[in-house]
């Protein structure tokens, strides 16, 4: 019986027999819909489907696809070669090693469309199926000699003609986005195949070199993508250095470019007095006072020509991208990086930032001899400069990792130099931040934490704003508007309309990123106890979890050794049916369990743990410190059940800075009473208490009124003492009381007795 074919395929064969060759284009959506259904017969051996029955039409089905597409693709008809080119690439991609088998018409039918004048969507989509046969030939020895390398050097000179600049200077006709392609499609043949392209390398560079950095000198508008894929190439091109020279290509061409940075430094800095010195040799060039800056030239090994501030900067932070791009490509052969000469480059283009509005003159120190004009138009160029730089800071700890941990110092040091209030400037220090953090953050010394002030004020400024707990105009600055004077407040009902743009996404995952690590992973005794509260503050209102918890695990302490409040009420409100919350929890209870002995509660001790200071808890307190103003004037005093110390030695410890939910500090008389259960030691308090103005009232009226005013009178001294201990303590933030001091029963009896 013979094997019925698949319905797709019936199809397919169908409408291209009977649809006209001009009305293909229109239906290879349709098309191609129908090509990935059938392959299982595209990728079945001919042999084999022969086998299975002699009557199948599967084979005639497939044979007639292939000759009808082979005809498509060498005709005269630029629809019908389009049409071929989408059929070729979908069946190349489902037909597996059968299909790429009998693919060598197509390649050199392929091939010649991109010589021909076709339309740049059939080049492009031609360039783009070459590209994919080559690289699944790779796998397979026999089909590359027999097919790639006979037709892979056509195929490179094909598209070197697409994007070689003319002889005459005038601009390219070919569309950005094709050079654009023609420069991917390379940087992925080049890895494959580095014999067969080392002929084209020179030429290749020749061609791209007017992509790498662009300027606003150029002829044309250069897109980024562009920039990016002709950098890509640009740096592959090392694969292709004989035998095994391609590590001394690579840092050859790298040093190259860090030298061009360098000599375009020497132009655009020319209006500022540099106080940078090189470390590693490089001397700067004078640069001439008259005319504008330049630089560049029409040799082959050279950039573009470009002239003016705007242009050098522009050159500038290309070439620092170019370099950023170094170290993000994969190389054929471990390399040495010239972190010398890099480091050197960073630091002189970090020293330059504009001067300060308080005191330019003062900030940095300017050549008379070059135009005002010149340097306010340095100063704006410089963030796009410095925002550069910051990217190349991070491409180097990307590459380095673990071994970047010498250069973290002088990274962190350049960086919060040139950090402000611009936006891109802040998101890519954020982005740089997280990896230096994870890498040397808990070991950074006081005065490196110190300098983080503002990036850390940035942080919060940002997540606070993008969640709305800060408007707009809270953190602008404040303008005399005669007609904010005159205008009604708006409604309830009314929103005010922001002039400021929100932030990118981008941004906002920068700094949502960065915070939990500021909590975790910087010395917490190195802040201060705002910027803490601050950071606090921020990971509660944005309800940042991973803030949160890495709050609670760093508790904070200051230089006294006293701890703050812990945010972990705020944190089981918001999150407190995960897993990694009660877990958080339950060993804080653990490790509170362990601090404060056997006898504590642990219902009791959880929720002074969470609410850090119950009312039951107040109300005990209240009663242990009135027997204390009773007793205080006593030349004796108890600090255990039997021990005793002298009066001086006795005070109330008021701590003026908050203890920490989680950290309570057990005090010496705590421990020696830690035996007796807390509510029998608050009973005999108050049975105390009650005995005493019990004796009172039964002694005679005028007795009784000598004895208040003993009792005011110790009251008013407790006070003063008190307010002399409150103003001793340094600190802002509310926390809790802590008493030390006892309670004998046997002093008791002898002030029965005296009394």
């Amino acid at each position: 019986m013979a094997a019925a074919a698949p319905p797709d395929l019936r199809v397919l064969c169908r409408r291209l027999t009977s649809t006209p060759v001009d009305d293909l284009p229109r239906l290879c959506p349709l098309l191609v819909n129908h090509v990935k259904q059938c392959g299982a017969p595209l990728s079945a051996s001919a042999d084999a489907a022969k086998g299975k029955g002699k009557t199948s039409e599967v084979p005639v089905l497939v044979h007639k696809l292939r000759t009808h597409i082979t005809t498509l693709l060498t005709g005269k008809s630029p629809s019908g070669r389009f049409a071929a080119v989408c059929l070729v690439k979908a069946v190349v991609d489902v037909g597996g090693w059968e299909s790429l088998r009998q693919a060598e018409p197509w390649i050199r039918g392929l091939i010649a469309i991109v010589q021909k004048n076709d339309p740049f969507a059939s080049k492009e989509l031609a360039i783009i199926t070459l590209t994919k046969i080559y690289m699944l030939l790779q796998g397979y020895q026999t089909l590359i000699r027999e097919m790639a390398t006979p037709t892979l050097p056509s195929f490179v000179t094909a598209c070197l003609q697409l994007i070689k600049p003319s002889a005459s200077g005038e601009p390219l006709k070919t569309p950005t986005s094709i050079i654009e392609t023609v420069a991917s499609s390379l940087s992925k043949l080049v890895v494959l195949y580095p014999t067969t392209l080392r002929p084209f390398a020179t030429q290749t560079r020749t061609a791209l070199r007017a992509y790498i950095a662009p300027t606003s000198s150029d002829s044309q508008i250069v897109p980024e993508t562009l920039s990016e894929s002709s950098r890509q190439l640009f740096i592959l091109l090392s694969y292709t250095a004989p035998k095994n020279g391609s590590s001394d290509e690579w840092a050859k061409s790298i040093k190259a470019a860090i030298l061009d940075s360098q000599s375009t430094a020497d132009q655009i800095f020319r209006g500022v007095i540099e106080s940078w010195e090189s470390t590693t040799g490089y001397t700067p060039q004078q640069a001439r006072t008259d005319g504008l800056p330049n630089g560049g030239g029409d040799s082959p090994d050279e950039f573009p020509a470009w002239s003016g501030i705007q242009a050098g900067s522009e050159r500038l932070s290309g070439l620092l991208d170019f370099l950023y791009s170094y170290l993000d490509n994969p190389t054929k052969a471990p390399v040495s990086v010239p972190l010398g000469e890099l480091l050197d480059l960073t630091s002189r283009l970090t020293l330059v930032t504009p001067p300060s509005p308080s005191s330019p003159e003062d900030s940095i120190q300017t050549n008379p001899a070059i135009s005002r004009d010149e340097k306010y138009e340095l100063w704006t160029s410089l963030p796009s400069i410095h925002s550069s730089v910051l990217r190349l800071h991070t491409s180097i700890l990307r590459r380095l990792s673990d071994s970047a941990i010498p250069l973290a110092t002088d990274i962190i040091d350049q960086t919060i130099r040139v950090f402000t209030p611009s936006p891109s400037i802040r998101e890519t220090v954020y982005t740089l931040f997280e990896p230096l953090l994870l890498l040397t953050g808990p070991t950074l010394p006081r005065l490196t934490v110190d300098s983080l002030n503002s990036l850390i004020q940035s942080v919060c400024h940002d997540i606070l704003l993008s969640t709305g707990h800060i408007t707009s105009s809270e953190s602008s600055t404040q303008t005399n508007n005669a007609d904010a004077f005159l205008s009604k407040p708006p409604s309830s009902e009314t929103q005010p309309t922001s002039l400021f743009p929100p932030l990118p996404l981008s941004h906002l995952k920068a700094a949502q990123t960065l915070l939990p690590l500021l909590l975790s992973h910087l010395p917490q005794s190195h802040l201060s106890p705002e910027l803490r509260g601050l950071l606090d503050r921020t990971a509660i209102l944005s309800n940042s979890k991973q803030a949160m918890l890495a709050s609670c695990l760093h508790p904070y302490k200051d230089s006294r050794g006293r701890y703050y409040p812990s945010i972990l009420p705020f944190l089981i409100r918001q999150y407190g049916k995960d897993k990694d919350v009660e877990l958080v929890r339950s060993n804080l209870v653990k490790v509170q369990q362990k601090q404060i002995g056997e006898d504590w509660d642990a219902s009791e001790g959880l929720q002074q743990l969470l609410l850090n200071g119950s009312k039951k808890e107040d109300e005990e307190m209240a009663v242990v410190k009135e027997e204390a103003v009773v007793v205080e004037e006593k030349k004796k005093v108890t600090s255990g059940w039997g021990d005793v110390k002298p009066a001086e030695e006795e005070k109330m410890e008021v701590d003026s800075e908050p203890v920490n939910a989680f950290a309570v500090t057990v005090t010496k008389e705590e421990e020696k009473r830690e035996a007796t259960p807390r509510e029998t030691r608050a009973a005999a308090a108050l049975k105390r208490k009650s005995e005493t103005f019990e004796a009172d009232a039964k002694k005679p009226a005028a007795k009784r009124v000598a004895t208040k005013k003993i009792v005011e009178k110790k009251v008013e001294v407790a006070k003063i003492e008190e307010k002399k201990d409150a103003d001793e303590d340094d600190s802002d933030s509310e926390g809790s009381v802590q008493i030390d001091m006892s309670l004998d029963d046997s002093e008791d009896e002898e002030e029965e007795d005296e009394e």
